[in-house]
């Protein structure tokens, strides 16, 4: 065992070679730590408790279905991510895959926009689990608490990830692994009671109470699909870990399908149990909560709390994840020089991972906290900003498919120098154009669903403002380089 690891560790370093980096970070990820990461940023019961009342109230029991209809989107991204991965296993991955595939400019582009998700969406995670938390345990729920609670808790994720990737990976592989069986336990408890007691009878999955019929309803129905597109985003988070995975070329691709796949069919099973079960549907809407309202009708308040532990549990792991894979992108990038101190960004500790980027974002990330009150838009800036450096990296993969190696190949064919001057490079089959279309079709769809209603507008002008940063940001660094 020992030896195909020295070997497959071996062959790793190579492929890293013939990009043109060395081995700094530690090879320790496993599949299935590779597919938790990518699980937890995902985070579905983070992601339902947040929006599944918004959803049932714009649109009524029927807009589960839009789970379903989102998930099959976003695994046309997935598949084109899942190629990428495969084909150019580097940290830094939308940068990265950008880079080889569009040039340095538009890879520097999804870099800063990923960046710009991740930073304003991890403490948007961390105060969400704040506000959950702080009463849970008998706390007055004041701003201040709310904020010192946000604060300790990305403070224990840095030093979570500043023991390095295995401690980390150990605590999500845990976390994940609860959340998978009490996901399936409440759902299917949930599915069980309601066909007993004869809550609801199916047909109420298709209802709409007190929304118009026909083409009319259409409206609201692609409204709620925002809880999935939400939700179901950061598949393609293990591949930020590429250096750190054993065998990135063949476990990552694998992650991202598996991670996206499980995540919408374990969402659907909660999605049918939550709301066959849902006792009384005008309280249910009104309720700030209506899964824990839903939970409380059924299950012992020492179930409930117990589930709800699971669901803290689950929202701390997606914290946890969103650091890691950050923190990851903003070393890929100081790595080439690309950020303002990139050298002291771009060092690596004596725990084999990018220490100073771990405390550097933190510290940024604390500093909004501090403007919690901006909670809502830091959200919309990080669903925008995911979705913009989506359609960045399938436009590149649009443009430049034909460009991409095949990792491993011991011959070579055909030799360009790419815009990472990585050198001679395999023939690979090119991702498939209609993909390619597909996936960007959809991504567009869902950016306009993001940012063009009026309700979205502060969002979308924020992000604006945030990428009129980066592009100060992209000409100062021109002009040092």
């Amino acid at each position: 065992m020992e030896t195909v690891e020295k070997k497959n560790s071996a062959a790793a370093a190579n492929a890293l070679e013939r990009f043109g980096y060395k081995q700094e970070l530690k090879r320790e990820l496993g599949y299935f730590s590779s597919f938790a990461l990518s699980f937890s940023i995902i985070s579905v019961t983070t992601g339902l408790f947040a929006a599944y009342g918004d959803g049932l109230r714009i649109a009524g029991p029927a807009f589960i279905w839009t789970w379903l209809i989102v998930g099959s989107g976003q695994f046309l991204v997935a598949l084109v991510f899942a190629r990428l991965s495969r084909q150019i296993p580097l940290s830094g991955y939308a940068y990265q895959w950008t880079r080889e595939l569009a040039g340095e400019g538009l890879g520097w582009w999804a870099g800063w926009m990923m960046i710009l998700q991740f930073l304003s969406g991890m403490p948007a995670v961390c105060y969400a689990l704040a506000t959950y938390l702080v009463p849970f345990c008998g706390f007055p729920t004041s701003q201040r608490n709310i904020v010192a609670t946000t604060i300790a808790i990305l403070i224990s994720i840095a030093l979570i990830n500043h023991f390095g990737v295995r401690v980390a990976s150990r605590i999500n592989d845990v976390s994940v692994s609860a959340e998978v069986l009490g996901t399936i336990a409440v759902g299917l408890a949930l599915l069980v009671v309601a066909f007993m007691r004869k809550t609801n009878p199916p047909q109420f999955l298709f209802s709409h109470p007190e929304q118009p019929g026909g083409f009319a309803y259409m409206g609201a129905f692609a409204f709620s699909s925002l809880m999935g597109a939400w939700t179901l985003t950061g598949f393609e988070g293990a591949a930020n870990l590429a250096e750190e995975t054993r065998v990135p070329e063949r476990q990552i691709p694998i992650a991202i399908i598996a991670s996206l796949v499980s995540s919408v069919l374990l969402g659907f099973l909660i999605l049918l149990g939550f709301t066959l079960a849902i006792p009384s549907l005008s309280v249910a809407t009104h309720h700030p909560t209506p899964l824990l309202y839903i939970m409380e009708s059924y299950f012992s308040p020492a179930l409930t709390k117990a589930v709800m532990l699971m669901v803290f549990l689950s929202i701390y792991a997606c914290a946890l994840a969103n650091l890691t894979a950050l923190t990851r992108m903003v070393w890929a990038l100081a790595r080439d020089k690309q950020l303002p101190a990139s050298t002291w960004l771009g060092r690596v500790s004596s725990h084999r991972v990018p220490g100073n980027a771990i405390w550097m974002v933190t510290i940024v990330a604390a500093i909004f906290t501090l403007w919690a009150r901006l909670e809502v838009v830091m959200t919309g800036i990080s669903a925008i900003a995911g979705y913009v450096t989506y359609a960045i990296v399938v436009w590149a993969a649009l443009k430049g498919g034909s460009r991409i190696r095949q990792v491993g190949s011991t011959e070579s064919n055909a030799s360009i120098t790419g815009p990472g001057n990585s050198g001679a490079v395999d023939p690979y089959p090119s991702i498939p154009r209609p993909l390619c279309i597909a996936a960007l079709i959809w991504i567009i769809f869902l950016l306009c669903f993001l940012s063009l209603p009026p309700s979205a507008w502060t969002n979308s002008l924020a992000t604006l403002v945030a990428a009129g940063v980066g592009a100060v940001l992209y000409l100062r660094m021109r002009r040092v380089r």
